[in-house]
């Protein structure tokens, strides 16, 4: 009872706020950040490095359109270096640096982010375990013309034998410098289902969307909604991956990307959440 208390209160006045701002609507997925967030932490004194990429293989031809607000999607390859921390056995601190090629053009800074995120309880002592996001991103203006955002979300993750279930929602965005400053909190989500097949492999389900502002969203077709099939296995003995292949739901998403997690720290018995 407490918990909920703790995190509804929160929502109850995110909501209230919403209604009484105005707003433009807008519904956009994070393309430098196909991941997701599981319920454990690094623990104390554990960095581990992380690289993030993806190449949009079916996309828009003109910006403002799919993953790209400025450039055109198609062809384009990003990639996120992240080094994650941990501060605590509780709480992690990351720092990433996003960089982007564009189709034609050479490889460009896109913007960077720090996050914290942190774990509540011990595994099993709640019906699901319940963890927490925060993060603050800046852009660079050739890449979005929104450039500063805060954003919080939820993980909740619950393990029931070889099967596990995440999701990491609500995800609440809000654009604090930029073209849409005055528009409400976007919100979004993500989750996997997944299913441990080995030892050092796990095959899942994820799921990326966003429906727009919380009190007006956008039409479904200009949504931006994902489903990625994706392997997590260990990649030469040594390096912990996510590979999957993705594919939009609607005409506001890109057709087809691929994309690959990889970590270079890390324990390599741990599950993996990418």
């Amino acid at each position: 009872m407490q918990i909920r208390r703790f995190y509804g209160l929160p929502l109850l006045c995110c909501g209230m706020l919403a209604a009484s701002l105005p707003f433009e609507s807008r519904a956009g997925v994070d393309p430098f950040e196909f991941q997701i967030y599981g319920y454990q932490t690094q623990g104390k004194g554990n960095l581990d490095p992380e690289l993030l990429s993806s190449y949009i293989a079916v996309g828009h031809t003109a910006g403002n359109g799919g993953t790209s607000p400025t450039f055109a999607s198609q062809s384009m390859m990003r990639y996120a270096i992240e080094l994650e921390y941990g501060l605590t056995d509780k709480i992690d601190f990351a720092y990433y640096l996003n960089l982007a090629r564009p189709d034609g053009q050479d490889l460009q800074y896109a913007g960077s982010k720090f996050r914290f995120r942190g774990r509540i309880a011990e595994a099993g002592e709640l019906p699901v375990d319940l963890g927490w996001y925060s993060e603050v991103e800046w852009w660079s203006s050739k890449f979005n013309d929104d450039q500063l955002e805060g954003e919080f979300m939820l993980n909740m993750q619950k393990d029931m034998g070889p099967w596990t279930i995440i999701v990491n929602a609500p995800d609440i965005e809000k654009v604090i410098v930029g073209n849409n400053q005055r528009m409400v909190f976007e919100i979004g989500w993500r989750g996997e289902a997944s299913y441990q097949m080995t030892d050092r492999t796990r095959v899942g389900l994820q799921f990326y969307g966003s429906p727009g502002t919380v009190n007006d969203p956008t039409p479904l077709a200009q949504q931006q909604q994902y489903v990625v099939p994706t392997v997590h296995t260990v990649l030469f003995n040594a390096f912990r991956s996510s590979l999957g292949l993705g594919f939009g739901l609607n005409e506001g998403s890109d057709l087809f990307f691929l994309k690959a997690n990889i970590h270079f720290g890390g324990d390599l018995k741990e599950r993996i959440y990418d």
